[in-house]
């Protein structure tokens, strides 16, 4: 068969680093994945009989583009009981199928050829690809010692390219947060240059300090310049649903909606249904408190672990469910991504390379505990150990 010639914009993007080890590790006896960002928490009862409820009545055709009157009401409850922020569920949320095609469709909709998108550097690896495949050219921010975005310099990526920023707290791959007072010089940032400010808090339940979440737009300055972008995938552990929602003033929600409509044309219409009926009711609440103690058990756990590993040092994340140890001090270490293939051709672990995360990830490897339980960290670090 006659080989075909794809696109130029694939040529310019790597495959997913995650993905690619979450495959290998697949259909292997004894291999311990902490590769995907997924948690393995069962999804709450009350949630799983609502989506059944709804398929089973019939909720199984197209949805508006911009969702269902339920799901946006239920979400606009939500911004307002948990943040006290107001959202307008006619005119400023729009249900999008997941985190990814929200911000997908927000780049489409904001960035065109040329256009510079300020990125945390390191960040989830999806966000420069996006943005490359949307014609821009992602710039990263250097991050300080502990791996938040160093404010101190801030003009220097400034040009007249520059369209964009994306912030991502908790942080996905280092599970750093910045408080308020560290995030505003961004604000000003955005504010005296006009940017757009594309805000993932998907991690927005998975905190493990007495800090609360900081809303980005709860900021002074912020509300009117920033799309808010979520998903439930990790909030009530339905990742498989392809659900989430982007929510923010009319003016910017409305051409991202126009892309929307012709990539996917509307989310999943029974989640919707399952969601708009649940995230407001007492289960919902008491599951996220269940969330994040659970994974608190664990990140505790994997931390202590990966700091008994000589050459291993692990800062504790103050949310998400990622441990981002630095590996530079290991005898087998060459760089991220060798001492990765390393460990999972002698030891059956399945880890993420640094590197996929930016240039600072590099001498670092991403464990997600999100999949994984207290008894399979400790046989994680038994293994490491053994190296």
């Amino acid at each position: 068969m006659t080989k075909m010639k794809v696109a130029n914009r694939l040529n310019e993007i790597k495959p997913s680093g995650i993905r690619a080890m979450f495959a290998r590790a697949q259909g292997i006896p004894g291999v311990i994945s902490l590769g995907i960002g997924q948690p393995n928490i069962p999804t709450p009862n009350g949630l799983i009989q609502a989506l059944v409820k709804a398929v089973e009545g019939g909720d199984n055709y197209y949805s508006p583009t911009r969702g269902t009157t339920k799901y946006r009401e239920a979400i606009a409850e939500q911004n307002k009981r948990w943040y006290n922020l107001d959202y307008n569920p006619e005119t400023d949320i729009l249900a999008t199928a997941s985190g990814c095609e929200a911000i997908f469709s927000s780049l489409m909709a904001y960035i065109g050829p040329g256009d510079e998108v300020l990125i945390p550097d390191p960040s989830f690896l999806t966000y420069p690809r996006q943005v490359i495949l949307a014609g821009g050219k992602p710039v990263w921010l250097k991050p300080t010692d502990d791996l938040k975005i160093d404010t101190s310099n801030l003009d220097q990526y400034i040009t007249e390219k520059t369209k964009a920023i994306i912030l991502n707290f908790p942080s996905n791959p280092t599970g750093e947060l910045m408080t308020e007072s560290e995030l505003k010089p961004i604000i000003d940032l955005a504010i005296d240059n006009n940017l757009v400010i594309l805000s993932d808090e998907v991690y927005e339940r998975c905190i493990f300090t007495d800090q609360t979440h900081i809303r980005v737009p709860k900021i002074k300055g912020a509300y009117e310049r920033t799309v808010l972008l979520n998903s439930f995938s990790k909030t009530y552990c339905v990742p498989g649903w392809r659900i989430g929602y982007i929510a923010g003033p009319k003016e910017l929600v409305d051409p991202i909606a126009k892309m929307h409509s012709f990539v996917v044309a509307n989310a999943p219409s029974a989640q919707q249904s399952a969601l708009g009926d649940f995230i407001n009711a007492p289960e919902g609440d008491e599951f996220t408190n269940y969330l994040r103690n659970t994974l608190k058990e664990r990140m505790e756990k994997i931390v202590s672990g990966f700091n008994s590993i000589d050459g291993f040092t692990c800062r504790t994340p103050e949310g998400s469910f990622y441990a981002f140890p630095k590996v530079t001090e290991h005898k087998d270490f060459t760089n991220s991504k060798d001492i990765c293939e390393l460990i999972f051709e002698k030891q059956k672990v399945a880890l993420v390379p640094g590197s996929e995360f930016g240039p600072s990830g590099e001498g670092y490897i991403r464990a997600s505990f999100g999949s994984i339980s207290l008894e399979q960290i400790d046989e994680m670090i038994n293994r490491l150990n053994q190296l």
